[in-house]
């Protein structure tokens, strides 16, 4: 069950204290040998789906849920209970589902690396913003692209996330946003892509985007051009290289997955791989996309650099692994995914990426990336949307989609040529049972060898 109101029946809630009141009742419920972990997840968001540049679908969606983690008897059990809103039919069903945990919880075996959190730290960091007036969001978003075959889905509002457990640690994180995810299409299929996320809503910067995007589409008009599988000079921006990020998680950085040989990055540990001395990323909570605290009430540095000069300087380690294989733990989830990723800098000006680019492809976007070989960190995908064939550092066509297969070794090794001084930041849009938080903060790059296979 969870907290969804239509708009006749939205009224405000605020759910810090929702979380403050449950997570003290929960506690005081607790007996003498138990210990527990709590993770709050709550939102307040209008949502608009539009298609033809015509509004499709809109409305509202608030919920909240919490997911708990008991220990007890060196026992671990793991739980979570879609919330109403309403304090006290909240308490009566954590209650409830407690007793059901104690059941369940007696049949399970010993838990060997069993890690009880110890954390005491407490923070809270909330961003307001500026976000659109209600009455204003269907005129302002699509008044601007009435003549287009504009798609997309709109949604702003409130995030929250809390965390906290049996040591004392109490964390609260609150952002206000807005994302627009669209595409704008021509009718011989092709059409171009955009992100614009942010707290504070900018009309100019709004309108910038959609200029931006008719340039391309007249570009888009052209015959596409059919390029022949081999090796090619290409400048991937950064709204390509965000679905590269993904990578760094999925048999990526993780610890555990280091200790057991399932990273495709266990080359660069060993030292037998290295990226670019250009290269470098970094975990930074400071770009304000995600909460560095994890769902176990421990708090991630703010900053942790992972990749340093091309060598692995740090893995992203949970306190189970810290227990399971001796390596301090800094602040990671269970799962040790990488959050809120920051690809550093380099000297070459976005405005002068065609011409360093000379000839090749110009790589708007990526889509079905996969792993094609975990073991050298080799990725395979598709480029997609205003993929462009450039000559002599001018667009002469679109290229029709090409499937790609190249290591991140190289990627960002032995053929990265440059990173743009500009970077951008991309607020996470999935809506998979509810709006997520994270994101990233990326430059684009220009590569030699890009290896199109077909």
């Amino acid at each position: 069950m969870s907290c969804k109101q239509t708009i006749a029946d939205k009224q405000e809630i605020n759910f810090k204290q929702h979380f403050e009141a449950l997570t003290d009742f929960f506690l005081g419920e607790l007996l003498p040998n138990e210990q527990a972990s709590l993770s709050y997840h709550a939102e307040d968001t209008y949502f608009l789906r539009m298609n033809h540049a015509k509004v499709r679908q809109n409305g509202f969606v608030r919920q909240a849920d919490m997911s708990i983690t008991l220990y007890k008897n060196k026992r671990t059990y793991s739980f979570a209970q879609g919330l109403s809103c309403i304090l006290e039919q909240d308490k009566d069903d954590l209650a409830a589902a407690l007793e059901d945990a104690r059941n369940t919880i007696a049949q399970l075996p010993e838990d060997p690396y069993q890690s009880i959190p110890e954390a005491k730290d407490r923070s809270e960091t909330m961003y307001d913003g500026e976000l659109l007036p209600q009455a204003a969001i269907e005129k302002t978003l699509l008044e601007p692209v009435a003549d287009l075959d504009f798609a997309g889905l709109f949604s702003q509002g409130i995030l929250c996330r809390g965390s906290a457990n049996t040591a004392g640690a109490r964390h609260w994180f609150q952002t206000k946003n807005f994302t627009l995810d669209y595409s704008i299409w021509l009718k011989n299929g092709r059409a171009v892509k955009g992100l614009y996320a942010d707290r504070n809503w900018q009309q100019a910067e709004y309108e910038k985007r959609i200029a931006d995007a008719r340039q391309s589409l007249q570009v888009l008009a052209l015959e596409p051009k059919k390029i022949e599988p081999g090796k090619y000079r290409a400048f991937i921006s950064a709204n390509a290289l965000v679905d590269v990020v993904e990578f760094f998680s999925w048999n990526g950085f993780g610890e555990r997955g280091m200790q057991q040989g399932e990273s495709a990055y266990l080359a660069l540990k060993e030292g037998r791989e290295h990226f670019a001395d250009t290269f470098n990323l970094i975990q930074d909570f400071s770009i304000g996309v995600e909460p560095a605290f994890n769902s176990e009430g421990e708090a991630a540095p703010e900053k942790l650099t992972v990749i340093q000069n091309g060598k692995l300087v740090n893995t992203i380690v949970s306190s189970r692994s810290e227990k399971q294989y001796g390596t301090k733990a800094n602040g990671a989830e269970a799962g040790e995914g990488f959050r809120s990723a920051v690809i550093g800098a380099g000297s070459l000006a976005e405005a002068d990426a065609l011409k360093e680019l000379g000839t090749g492809i110009y790589i708007s976007n990526f889509h079905y990336l996969n792993w094609s070989d975990p073991a050298t960190a080799r990725i395979t995908g598709m480029t997609r949307f205003a993929c462009l064939w450039v000559e002599n550092g001018r667009v002469v066509a679109p290229i029709a989609d090409m499937r790609w297969d190249e290591s991140l070794y190289n990627m960002f090794g032995a053929n990265l040529l440059a990173l743009t001084k500009e970077r951008k930041l991309f607020v996470e849009t999935s809506t998979y049972e509810e709006r997520a938080v994270g994101g990233c903060f990326l430059p684009g790059i220009l590569v030699k060898d890009f290896n199109c296979t077909l």
